[in-house]
């Protein structure tokens, strides 16, 4: 059953989107229903997009050269154009939204990434954000702690080293609760590991 709310063809949305060579970067978008694909848990939204809320060179880092899927049967497109060509983010939309190709560049979207209003995209996407920064923060952890790097320039011998870095390196981020970084970075068990697989 459906539980979050759906929307109509022609309908202005926002959206979260990434490609599938970048698939944990995500690009905050607003565009336009073009076609729906309802299914019982999952309705997708193909979309043209007529605004984009990032910085042009993040675009042209992450986006162009990207791949993202096109349509309901998984044909993907691959953004060949030349960076040098966009001076702003507007330049760009404009050749995704009204260039010859703009059905290329249509994409489709989970409804789950999806919803009305720019202000809940933001809550949405920041909640999404500190996921994956706490999730690669955890993961230098792992990589810099381990027997075989003990000689390595960022290696730290204990959690509480870590730690302590982690704390100076946020400074006034760094979160007040003391059990944050022990959630952070718990060390999960073989039979907890083992129960995802």
């Amino acid at each position: 059953m459906i539980r979050h709310k759906l929307f109509s063809k022609g309908e202005s949305i926002h959206a979260l989107i990434s490609t599938t060579t970048h698939p944990n970067i995500l690009f905050a978008v607003r565009g336009v229903i073009y076609d729906i694909k309802f299914d019982e848990y999952n309705p997708q939204y193909q979309i043209k997009i007529d605004k984009m809320y990032d910085e042009v060179s993040f675009i042209k880092r992450y986006l162009v050269k990207g791949r993202t899927i096109r349509d309901f049967d998984g044909n993907d497109t691959r953004y060949k154009l030349v960076r040098s060509q966009f001076k702003t983010t507007d330049d760009f939309v404009e050749t995704i939204y009204n260039g010859d190709n703009w059905e290329k560049y249509l994409i489709v979207v989970d409804s789950v990434y999806c919803c009305k209003g720019h202000p809940e995209q933001i809550e949405f996407f920041n909640k999404i954000q500190t996921f994956l920064i706490e999730r690669n923060l955890k993961e230098i952890y792992d990589m810099s702690n381990r027997n075989m790097y003990r000689k390595g320039e960022f290696y730290y011998r204990t959690k509480g080293e870590y730690e302590m870095a982690l704390k100076k390196f946020l400074g006034d981020r760094a979160p007040k609760d003391k059990k944050w970084y022990d959630n952070l970075l718990a060390i999960p068990s073989v039979r907890e590991l083992d129960k995802h697989v």
